[in-house]
C-alpha cells in the first residue's frame, strides 16, 4: 500500500490533486484564478490544524488570527485586495467555549486589520481542532508565479530568519535570545499589509509569498517560469543570525529552509528607482533586491544551487 508519505504534498499535487481539477484559468498556483470580465476573482484556503499548527505558548486567539493571515497572504502575493472570507471550524465538543469565541475574536480582529469581510462559514465536530479559512479577492492584473523574465531583479519584501528561528526554540527548546517574547508573539500574529497588493500590481512580473519557505518560492518561480535565479545575497534577520550563534546553527538554514513567513517574493522589469518609488507612494518598507532572473534552471548563490526544500504535508523528512 503506498501511503501519502511516500509521496509528499508536491507529488500528490501534481501526480493527483491537479487532474481532478477544471479551471478557465487553470494553473499551478498558491490560489484559485477565476475571469470575470475585466476583473479576476482570485479565492484561496488555507487550513490550520491544532495538534500540528499550534506550538506551546500559542493562544487560541492567535489560532484564529493567524488562520486568516495565512489565507490572505496568497490573494495579496497575486496582486488581489482580499475582500472577505469563510471560516469552517471543526472542534471537539469538549472544547472550552470561551476558547471557541476566544478564536472568533482572533478572526473578526484579523479582518478588521486587513479591512475585509468575514462572511460565515461552517461548523463540525471532530477529534482535532482544525480552522479553514477561504479568502476570496479582486483584481484586474493577476501576479503569477510562471511570468519571471530574464534579465528581472528578484526582490523581497523583509528580512528571513524570523519564523526558522521561533520553531526551532518552540520544538527544539533552543536557548533563547532578548526579547523571545515579543519574536513570539509576531510569529503568532503575523501581519500582512493588503498595500502590497497594489505595489505588485504596478511593478512586478512574477509573485509568490514565502509560507513554505523562502527556498521553496524562489525554486517554485524558477520553475514555473523555466529560468534560472542567481542570488546576490540572502537578507537574514539580525536576530536570527544571534539566535544560530546562540545555538550552533547555520543562519542560512534559518532564512532559506523554514516555512509560515509570510514575506512576498516577486521579480520585476522595473529599474529599482521606479520600485522604490511605487513603495514609498503607498508608504510600503522599501524591498530588499536579492538577485537576477538568468537564462538556466535552478536557483544559485555563490555558485551553488539552493534546493527545493522547506516545509511540505506528508513529507518523511
Amino acid at each position: 500500500m503506498m501511503r501519502l508519505s511516500d509521496l509528499g504534498e508536491r507529488k500528490l499535487l501534481k501526480e493527483i490533486v491537479f487532474k481532478y481539477l477544471e479551471s478557465p484559468d487553470f494553473e499551478d498556483e498558491d490560489a484559485a484564478i477565476l475571469r470575470f470580465g475585466n476583473e479576476f476573482f482570485v479565492i484561496n484556503v488555507d487550513t490550520f490544524v491544532e495538534s500540528t499548527d499550534m506550538p506551546r505558548g500559542m493562544t487560541y486567539y492567535d489560532v484564529g488570527w493567524k488562520s486568516v493571515m495565512m489565507a490572505v497572504s496568497d490573494i495579496v502575493a497575486k496582486g488581489a485586495v482580499p475582500k472577505g472570507v469563510l471560516v469552517s471550524i471543526t472542534a471537539s465538543e469538549n472544547l472550552d467555549v470561551s476558547a471557541f469565541e476566544y478564536i472568533l475574536r482572533g478572526i473578526r480582529a484579523a479582518c478588521d486589520f486587513l479591512g475585509c469581510w468575514y462572511v460565515g462559514g461552517d461548523l463540525g465536530a471532530g477529534k482535532d481542532l482544525v480552522v479553514s479559512v477561504v479568502c476570496f479577492g479582486l483584481t484586474k492584473k493577476v501576479i503569477r508565479r510562471s511570468t519571471a523574465k530574464v534579465g528581472d531583479s528578484v526582490w523581497v519584501t523583509d528580512l528571513f530568519g524570523i519564523s526558522g528561528l521561533a520553531l526551532h526554540y518552540l520544538l527544539r527548546d533552543g536557548i533563547p535570545i532578548e526579547n523571545i517574547d515579543n519574536i513570539l508573539q509576531n510569529f503568532f500574529r503575523p501581519r500582512i499589509d493588503i498595500k502590497y497588493a497594489l505595489a505588485l500590481q504596478s511593478l512586478a512580473t512574477a509573485s509568490m509569498d514565502s509560507s513554505d519557505g523562502l527556498a521553496v518560492t524562489l525554486n517554485d518561480i524558477a520553475s514555473a517560469s523555466n529560468v534560472a535565479i542567481n542570488l546576490h545575497k540572502i537578507p537574514i534577520s539580525p536576530l536570527a543570525i544571534d539566535y544560530a550563534n546562540r545555538n550552533d546553527l547555520d543562519p542560512m538554514d534559518l532564512a532559506l529552509f523554514a516555512g509560515e513567513e509570510f514575506i512576498i517574493v516577486f521579480s520585476s522589469d522595473r529599474p529599482d528607482s521606479g520600485i522604490f518609488e511605487v513603495f514609498e507612494k503607498l508608504g510600503l518598507r522599501k524591498p530588499i533586491k536579492i538577485g537576477e532572473v538568468v537564462e538556466g534552471r535552478g536557483v544559485f548563490f555563490e555558485e551553488k544551487k539552493i534546493p527545493r526544500k522547506g516545509w511540505e504535508h506528508f513529507s518523511k523528512e
